[in-house]
């Protein structure tokens, strides 16, 4: 009794030991982790800040050029004297007006188009975690309901074996039984193998080569909400909010603005001139206006604003072409989650429970020698195959519906 008490109160003690040294590792903090640290996302944030401080000069006139004018200065010679004049001048250029609101435009849609890149960036990081983290979840949930077969297996061949020492069952289902086990310990080394695959996936989207090494750790399961979206309102959200489309739509804004650019090539930037005489007693001063004329349109602007204009279409079509395939994939993935939600329930509530009562029922009915070992093994195998689905179909479900979210720009259920 002693020995069975010491033996229980250790077994407590050890296994507090281990939970407390486990690290719980949820989706959210993949996420996190990905979002502070992923290098692909800190490039299009530092790209977007870039284009963001371009974007300023474009309200502003160039910087003015001040000179001093010398006039009636001898050949020959640097000598300055009372009898020269004396000026001091200021230029400054400046644009056609209209031209200085289409360039300040053009470089406003520039800077747009690199916030918009780096929103889809952070979406495809976010995206990308949690894929990350649902494949190791999936081959962590493929590891542990395999040793559960694994266990239940030799469970069997331990009763098959027995049997046959009592001249019941052929030596046939000891050898079956050795082979099954022979491939369930095949597939665990090669899920173990995955699962090790599977979090260097992680560690590269989060940027941390030292993520889950050396440390005993469990996933947290993921939360599995129902969407409840009809598609019209999906779709509404998808071709107005989705990031695709509102990079295609930058794109096109930009090209826009430069083609509007192109044709300002035809007004004149002016030129203003002041000259000041500094000589003592005289207030003479000059004032001139400059314009430029584009009088070789027909080789350089016609040329550019050709292809600007063409440029602006090609954009708009790609515009177009991004609204309809985003609408054709969010389709297809509302209809997999829609699919696969009914599936999990029904494997959860009714397909599992039914398969663990009829490995049960077959197990007992082997040991009575009412069944064959092959009906018992198959309905081992079932019960293994189902558990995978499941949790197959969950992952599915999630990165589905994290994608259908990507698409939409936005949240679509309540975790």
């Amino acid at each position: 009794m002693k020995k069975t008490t010491f033996a229980t109160v250790f077994a407590v003690l050890f296994s507090a030991a281990v939970f407390a040294g486990t690290s719980v590792i949820s989706e959210g903090d993949v996420v996190a982790a990905a979002l502070k640290n992923n290098p692909g996302l800190i490039a299009a944030e530092k790209m977007a800040s870039s284009y963001d401080a371009k974007s300023h000069k474009e309200f502003f006139l160039e910087n003015p050029m001040i000179g001093f004018d010398v006039m009636g200065v001898r050949d020959y010679t640097t000598d300055l004297n009372s009898s020269m004049q004396k000026y001091l001048t200021i230029s400054q250029k400046v644009p056609f007006p209209l031209k200085y609101i289409w360039k300040a435009s053009g470089a406003v849609s520039e800077s747009n188009l690199y916030r918009r890149m780096e929103e889809m960036k952070k979406f495809e990081t976010e995206n990308s975690a949690r894929a990350a983290y649902y494949g190791l979840y999936k081959t962590s949930k493929y590891i542990e309901i395999t040793s559960g077969a694994l266990s239940v297996l030799k469970q069997i061949s331990n009763i098959a074996f027995a049997k046959y020492n009592q001249g019941m069952v052929s030596q046939q289902d000891v050898f079956k039984s050795d082979l099954e086990t022979s491939l369930l310990e095949n597939e665990l080394l090669s899920l173990n193998s995955q699962k090790e695959s599977d979090l260097q996936r992680l560690r590269q989207v989060t940027a941390d080569s030292d993520l889950l090494t050396g440390t005993a750790y469990s996933l947290e399961d993921p939360a599995v909400p129902e969407l409840k979206a009809v598609f019209e309102e999906i779709k509404a959200s998808a071709v107005t909010q989705a990031p695709a489309i509102k990079v295609a739509a930058a794109d096109s804004e930009t090209a826009e603005s430069m083609s509007n650019m192109a044709i300002a090539d035809y007004l004149p930037d002016f030129n203003l001139f002041y000259k000041k005489s500094v000589d003592p007693g005289s207030s003479d001063y000059e004032f001139m206006i400059e314009a430029d004329i584009p009088l070789w349109f027909l080789n350089n602007q016609q040329a550019d604003i050709g292809q600007k204009s063409e440029m602006a279409g090609s954009k708009n079509s790609t515009l177009e072409d991004e609204k309809n395939r985003v609408i054709f994939e969010a389709k297809d993935h509302y209809e997999i989650i829609k699919s696969d939600y009914r599936l999990i329930d029904l494997y959860k509530n009714k397909i599992i429970p039914q398969a663990e009562a009829g490995l049960k029922s077959a197990l007992a009915s082997y040991q009575s020698k009412k069944i064959e070992f092959m009906t018992l093994l198959d309905s081992e195998r079932m019960l293994l195959d189902m558990k995978k689905d499941y949790y197959m179909r969950i992952t599915e479900y999630l990165m589905h519906l994290r994608e259908l979210e990507e698409l939409t720009g936005r949240k679509l259920t309540t975790d």
